[in-house]
């Protein structure tokens, strides 16, 4: 994190008073006087009390977030506990050399993945012809990018011949991508720009000639079309990068806005067809498809496929031959179908399985002759089943009953596959699956020295909601521990998008149960644990069920004797930040510390703003329409703020170069937090100046990251 110095020995002077005398007034934030401004939608005036921090170019508005910065510097600077947490999370981490990540496996069976080097500093990219052959070191990011060597993507061609290769420019919105050639053991000419993976990344072309991918013509945040108006172009190997031949995206016909994302989806070498999405906010998305032969030569005539209304879910479709298999959402759960591409009768498929809305389908992959595919029960509780050539449907036993589950190294042209697990306390285990169902360990990854945390309790309970609908709530805690309410427990919410708060196995959060805690992890709506439902009831206007079934969870941590009131800490990140903000806003008194990570503070503000460029309104609202800007106002933590009130301590850390939040969302929460507090506890921004919205420094800043975050949380627990 790059910090402003200047102003840490003032403020540390402050923190030390506050730590000595404990008084009311020794918080003494940078100052800045209320820039009132009214807009009035649909009749309602909306006051936006810090609006001249919309300004992100003012000098003065710069100098405050600067002033802000190191407040939160000095505030860690003298935290006693912060270098403890630093060493633990370091030694349990347990970074060595070998440490492999980021593993690739190209249809024709070629390995490629990042392996630390300790001496490097930074991950070094490996490649092995296929499993059992030696491997070899085929890139070292540190000799050509010596500023900035984090390997961020990898996309190898379906003949494994090629890789290309993303690094992370920090603080800009794209990727840079290069080529590597594993036959002539070179770096090739072309260099793309103005790509984001996380948006739309290399899609290759069946015959590995070339690859689509998404570009991004206006990239400057401080303009009103930043992400707007891109297309996908078709790049063929040797030509000219700047060239950029639009393939999709541009054509007016289609009818696409200029802030959806016109995208590429390219499944196997086989494909005889290429799909085209318009990419969005949401779970659906309008589809075109077009024959491969004419998108290799350049003409393709894309015609409409399947839209919105089909519920088809935009991650969850694959070409097989002559059929499109996909994923489809139903008014009791979902369903796996298949349709005739040259015939697809979208309304009447071929129906293979199908999930209910406590045990939806969330995922599946395509082999040969197979079909895989995963329930996940309330989002924590995995099974796998497989389709055979005949559509019969099997479950298979899993080696222990994992919360989490995810595909490698498919392809329709033959059947093998693989399948990562891992759960709230079972690391991340690799296997494969042979063609009769036999799963047996891969064996890629080293078994890093890790704490035995068979003492380590997960249960899953359900919580009576406001308005008597049951929230599962999932806590882990010693199998010791003392059930005297005096137990510190970490909150870790998000509820949005249809996202799944899906187990994932951490040492460093797992930490704070060694230490006697307790990890609660509420599973509102917003989210995806139980179907599409449960992500509809957490939308627009019905919000309020987010941060109300998180406001239920901790009463019942505290009713149940759990804990008490001033034990538990909430943390959140990103789409995360409306509800909790709002749990906070509305019952203060229940939380100790309120943490969140590049959160959404202001939503009727970002979606009022314009240089908006998202289509976030598909999932909070629209100010053009009366009834979804009603929601807006009521789910805005930072309109929401209340006078002379008590609030917890607070800690919020964006990011100055996040692309989809910009700094003044937690900007004017943290400055009308600080002015309407009357509690004798700290409101900080602390702002990361290196990462995106997620887009990690590294190693070292993803510890620091977690040091700050656990160390004010344990520091601000009131027994």
């Amino acid at each position: 994190m790059v910090k402003n110095i200047i102003l840490v020995c003032g403020a540390l002077i402050t923190l030390i008073s506050c730590n000595q005398y404990k008084t009311k007034d020794v918080w003494t934030y940078p100052k800045l006087d209320p820039s009132p401004k009214i807009k009035e939608y649909f009749g309602t005036k909306v006051l936006d009390d810090y609006h001249q921090l919309s300004n992100l170019q003012d000098t003065a508005v710069q100098d405050w977030f600067n002033a802000q910065d190191s407040l939160a510097e000095a505030y860690f600077l003298n935290n006693e506990l912060l270098e403890q947490y630093r060493d633990r999370f370091y030694g349990l981490q347990n970074r060595i050399v070998g440490d492999v990540s980021m593993v690739r496996i190209s249809e024709s069976g070629s390995y490629f993945y990042l392996k630390y080097d300790e001496l490097k500093e930074a991950d070094v990219l490996f490649y092995k012809k296929n499993f059992s052959e030696q491997e070899m070191e085929i890139y070292d990011p540190s000799k050509r990018y010596p500023d900035n060597p984090i390997i961020s993507y990898l996309a190898p061609s379906y003949d494994g011949k090629k890789i290309a290769i993303g690094f992370d420019s920090m603080e800009d919105f794209t990727t840079k991508v290069i080529i590597y050639d594993l036959e002539e053991k070179t770096i090739l000419k072309e260099e793309i720009s103005n790509i984001n993976p996380d948006f739309g990344g290399i899609e290759w072309l069946p015959d590995s000639s070339g690859f689509i991918y998404l570009y991004f013509p206006n990239i400057d945040l401080t303009k009103p079309n930043y992400k707007q108006n891109s297309y996908s172009v078709i790049h063929f190997l040797g030509d000219n990068p700047n060239r950029r031949t639009a393939i999709f995206g541009k054509e007016e016909s289609y009818k696409i806005t200029s802030d959806s994302y016109p995208k590429i989806k390219t499944g196997s070498s086989l494909d005889n067809y290429i799909i085209a999405y318009a990419a969005k906010s949401g779970d659906f998305y309008d589809s075109f498809i077009a024959n491969t032969i004419d998108v290799l030569s350049d003409i393709p005539n894309w015609k409409p496929f399947f839209t919105t209304t089909e519920r088809i879910y935009y991650n969850q479709g694959e070409i097989r031959g002559k059929h499109f298999i996909y994923r489809r959402a139903t008014p009791d759960g979902n369903e796996i179908c298949q349709v005739d591409i040259e015939d697809a009768n979208f309304s009447n498929p071929l129906i293979l399985a199908k999930g209910s809305r406590e045990n939806p389908i969330t995922k599946f992959e395509v082999t040969k002759d197979y079909i895989y595919f995963v329930k996940e029960k309330y989002g924590v509780e995995i099974s796998l089943f497989k389709i055979d050539e005949n559509n019969n449907e099997g479950q298979l036993t899993l080696p222990f009953v994992p919360g989490y589950a995810s595909f490698f190294g498919e392809s329709i042209t033959h059947n093998d596959i693989g399948l990562g697990l891992d759960g709230w306390t079972s690391d991340y285990v690799r296997y494969c699956i042979d063609s009769i169902g036999n799963i047996a360990k891969e064996g890629l990854y080293k078994t890093a020295s890790i704490p035995d945390y068979e003492n380590l309790v997960y249960k899953q309970v359900m919580v009576v909601s406001h308005d008597g609908e049951e929230v599962p709530l999932s806590l882990i805690y010693r199998n010791d521990l003392e059930w005297d309410s005096n137990n510190e427990v970490f909150i870790n919410v998000y509820g949005a998008y249809g996202v799944s708060m899906n187990p994932f196995f951490s040492p460093i959060f797992l930490d704070w149960v060694e230490q006697g805690g307790i990890l609660a992890f509420p599973h509102v709506r917003g989210g995806g644990e139980k179907g599409r439902e449960w992500h509809l009831q957490g939308m627009k206007g019905l919000k309020s069920n987010s941060w109300k079934d998180l406001i239920s969870c901790t009463e019942y941590l505290i009713e149940n004797g759990y804990a008490k009131n001033g034990l538990l800490s909430l943390y959140t990140n990103s789409a995360g930040g409306i509800t909790g903000g709002m749990a906070v806003n509305e019952r203060p008194e229940l939380f100790s510390s309120f943490i969140a990570e590049v959160p959404r503070m202001h939503p009727l503000g970002l979606e009022s703003s314009t240089s908006s460029s998202s289509t976030s309104y598909m999932e909070y609202g629209t100010i053009k329409d009366s009834l979804e800007f009603l929601g807006l106002l009521k789910m805005d933590p930072y309109l929401n703020l209340k006078s002379d009130t008590e609030y917890p301590a607070t800690l919020i850390m964006p990011s100055s170069s996040d692309d989809r939040i910009p700094l003044w969302d937690s900007a004017k929460y943290i400055a009308k937090l600080q002015a309407n507090n009357t509690a004798n506890t700290p409101a900080l921004m602390d702002i990361d100046y290196e990462s995106g919205h997620e887009n990690s420094a590294g190693y070292d800043a993803e510890i620091e990251t977690y040091a700050r975050i656990f160390s004010f949380a344990k520091t601000n627990m009131q027994h």
